[in-house]
């Protein structure tokens, strides 16, 4: 029985604990190419658990998505412009894959502006002070991560320029940027994710008390040895191949079947 405010709060914590783990992506995506780290690629490559997110993160996460409808909306709606949220041959968020679906990213749209112009549509919800940042640097100063996430999406769609727009939590306010192509960005992300197939990835610190650890989904199979599912994807001696299957490098066959050599995969460390 609820017998107070601070009950009520302690429910609703309960019942986002209570809800089923979600599965762990297994390919490298756009959203997460802008961590640096590429442990953190490889174990998302391979399907390795993440931590699971506590409640005030997973509302974080919900509210982001209904601030990304009603940005969308205010696009289409209030200022006239033509937004393309879906596929119209699936119905479902704009996808692109390579390498076999290894490489993979999700849009938040397609919009056409005056200009004429096709551009991939990305959406962010920031807070106070990081929307500050945005207006006065830009986004590849403020959030290199985002510029990243851009950079990749257009080069995997065949895209130009993208539209980026951000939202303050705080506020309700808007700023927007377009944001072209940079070849050598792109040069980069695709030498980062050869080395990640090829099972070059190292891990970006040394050790687990670095700032950069302290909020990655994947800190507990990194640094604690947490449990992970046995196949062939999380083995060791498994390396993805461009066909979109995995190759067993000790039989140079697929990997298609659990054997006695299975070691769980460890990224290579980084020097000190």
């Amino acid at each position: 029985m609820i017998k107070s405010a601070d009950d009520v709060i302690k429910a609703i914590d309960e019942g986002y604990k209570k809800e089923p783990k979600e599965r762990a992506r297994d390919y490298i995506g756009a959203s997460g190419i802008g961590t640096q780290c590429d442990a953190y690629q490889a174990y998302s490559l391979r399907g390795f658990p993440n931590d699971v997110a506590e409640p005030k993160l997973k509302r974080i996460f919900k509210l982001g998505h209904i601030l990304e409808d009603i940005v969308v909306k205010d696009i289409k709606e209030k200022a006239d412009v033509r937004v393309w949220e879906v596929d119209g041959l699936t119905g479902r968020q704009h996808t692109y894959e390579q390498l076999g679906g290894h490489v993979v990213c999700h849009m938040d749209g397609h919009i056409e502006t005056e200009d004429g112009i096709l551009r991939v549509l990305e959406i962010k919800s920031m807070n106070d002070a990081n929307f500050k940042k945005f207006m006065k640097d830009g986004v590849r100063v403020s959030h290199p991560k985002y510029f990243s996430q851009l950079q990749m999406m257009m080069a995997m769609s065949g895209f130009e320029e993208s539209f980026f727009i951000a939202i303050n939590k705080n506020t309700s306010e808007y700023h927007a940027q377009i944001v072209s192509q940079d070849e050598f960005e792109v040069a980069y992300i695709k030498k980062r994710i050869e080395d990640v197939i090829e099972n070059k990835a190292k891990k970006l610190a040394t050790d687990e008390t670095d700032w950069r650890c302290r909020g990655c989904f994947k800190k507990s199979v990194c640094w604690h040895n947490a449990p992970v599912p046995v196949s062939c994807t999380t083995c060791q001696f498994a390396e993805a191949n461009h066909q979109g299957g995995w190759t067993c490098t000790k039989t140079d066959s697929e990997a298609k079947k659990v054997c006695s050599s299975y070691t769980v995969y460890k990224p290579l460390k980084r020097e000190q």
